[in-house]
């Protein structure tokens, strides 16, 4: 991390070329101990943006046109990379060596990933520390970041927490248009995280990660996310809000550990904010509460819910699983995603559907009566689905099945029928879990899943949503929330003057004319 000359001695700028350099921020020896009032910084967003990499088209044209005005400021071929504060996994490559193809991981691949990030929170730690040593004891450090996935905000919340800061406040701020083009039919975060931190009294002593703190951790995370939805953050803001509010917890203590004395790591205190701000999701969708639907098809709600996207990134997927207790290997094997690199893809229900259904369990009569006797069914055929299986393993499965046999009879009044008759051969009435799960996830469905746009739209690759939304009322006597699709918004411009204007005449715009003639 480079800093430019500041402004002010109480405020410090990341260089933004072509400012003059003052070297590492890691080292300031030309600012005095508990000088500084206020340090505000925007760092580097991990792996996100390599901003040297960048840089170096800018700085061969500014050397060419403006290196004989300032040649201190051009003394090198292009900009410094070895010390820049980013997750850069090529710098770290031994001999050179090239990602796999394919994205697949290697050993290699894993080391270099390993120390890149080893050396991003090395930077920012050493970073904060200087910050620290230069802040007055009332002074306040205030960080701007901005990122979805796990890994950075541990990376961050470590290097301010070793670095000796308490984070005290989080204020996240909206600042990206909803209709931006990198914005654009994504599940992203619209918003810049604020993070407030002051110097942590020395000999803070060990914090007990027990059943009081994780509570309190829950509380704040469920506050924050209930604040954020009232001021019109989105849902991933919501869930990336409430990293703050438990690290105002956490890093009250130099460390926190079990009551056995087993360290604790930063991320047990992020689960933990996103385990509640998802049960609170969850609750707000399902005004009769989940209780019976598997981690299956909680995870398929909080998707839609939350991230209100078909496709996002591995981190998010492991977040929202840790959250349901499945990892996303588990997630993968149930055939409820596909995994493809650090792309995470939903798979609709007409894409789990088996080519034949189940046969029926044997049924035999012994001296007890009838005793059924389950057939050996392979494992991938159990996790896949026909609407005329004879049972299904999830209340996911079972909506995915009504779904379906809706859809393959033609939809309306037949496609009605015929999903009623599967649920009164299984018995799902309204308070069943099924019936729960379809009107939660009728309420969850993003803008895209509710009306067909072309064949490649998302509502014709997830029909299912649609079907639902004409079964609830039914099948199980919900009133599903109103789609209707409204018209867009149209300027129009005015073609005459105002209902105030209109009587005016051309006489009288001579006669005004001549009035302000006269009084000259």
């Amino acid at each position: 991390m480079i800093l430019s000359e500041p402004d002010h001695p109480s405020y410090i700028f990341k260089l933004r070329p072509p400012c003059r350099p003052l070297g590492t921020a890691t080292n300031l020896p030309q600012i005095e101990d508990k000088s500084i009032t206020a340090v505000v910084v925007d760092p580097p967003y991990a792996d996100n943006v390599q901003y040297s990499e960048l840089a170096d088209f800018f700085y061969v044209w500014l050397k060419r046109t403006q290196g004989h005005r300032r040649p201190e400021w051009f003394s090198t071929y292009l900009c410094e990379h070895d010390q820049e504060a980013v997750v850069n996994i090529s710098r770290h490559r031994e001999n050179g060596s090239k990602a796999s193809k394919k994205g697949k991981r290697d050993g290699k691949t894993a080391e270099a990933k390993a120390k890149a990030h080893a050396f991003y929170q090395s930077l920012m730690t050493d970073t904060f520390k200087e910050c620290r040593r230069i802040l007055r004891d009332d002074g306040v450090l205030t960080v701007m970041f901005t990122h979805k996935k796990q890994e950075a905000w541990e990376a961050l919340f470590n290097s301010l927490i070793r670095a000796g800061f308490i984070i005290t406040a989080t204020w996240p701020v909206k600042t990206e248009s909803e209709h931006s083009l990198h914005q654009a039919k994504k599940n992203a975060a619209q918003s810049t995280v604020i993070l407030v931190a002051r110097k942590r009294l020395v000999g803070a002593g060990v914090g007990y990660f027990d059943s009081a703190m994780q509570q309190e951790i829950r509380n704040k995370a469920r506050e924050t996310a209930e604040r954020l939805q009232s001021e019109g953050l989105n849902p991933v803001d919501q869930l990336v809000g409430s990293f703050g509010p438990a690290m105002e917890v956490y890093s009250r203590y130099d460390e926190v550990r079990t009551d056995t004395d087993i360290s604790v790591e930063v991320d047990r205190a992020i689960n933990e904010a996103s385990d509640a701000v998802s049960t609170w999701r969850i609750e707000k969708l399902a005004s009769r509460g989940l209780a019976g639907v598997e981690p299956e098809g909680r995870f398929a709600l909080l998707c839609w819910d939350v991230l209100g996207a078909a496709e996002f990134r591995f981190n998010e997927a492991k977040l929202l699983g840790h959250a349901v207790d499945m990892d996303v290997d588990q997630l993968v094997t149930a055939g409820l995603v596909t995994k493809s690199g650090d792309k995470i893809q939903m798979v609709p229900a007409k894409e789990r559907r088996r080519e034949r259904a189940l046969d029926p369990d044997e049924v035999t009569e012994s001296l007890f009566g009838p005793v059924t006797i389950s057939r050996k069914r392979a494992k991938k055929e159990i996790l896949k689905i026909h609407p005329n299986d004879p049972r299904f393993r999830t209340a996911l499965d079972a909506c995915h099945a009504l779904a379906l046999r809706y859809i393959e009879a033609g939809g309306g009044s037949g496609g009605i029928g015929s999903a009623r008759a599967l649920a009164r051969q299984q018995r799902w009435a309204s308070d069943s879990p099924v019936a729960q799960l379809m009107k939660a996830l009728i309420e969850a469905a993003p803008e895209a899943l509710r009306h067909e746009k072309g064949k490649n739209s998302a509502a014709a690759k997830f029909p299912e949503f649609r079907a639902w939304h004409a079964l609830l009322e039914p099948l199980f006597g919900m009133t599903p929330p109103d789609w209707t699709e409204k018209p867009p918004m149209i300027m129009e411009l005015p073609l005459k003057y105002s209902s105030e204007e209109e009587d005016v005449t051309e006489e009288d715009l001579q006669d005004e004319e001549g009035e302000q003639e006269g009084d000259e």
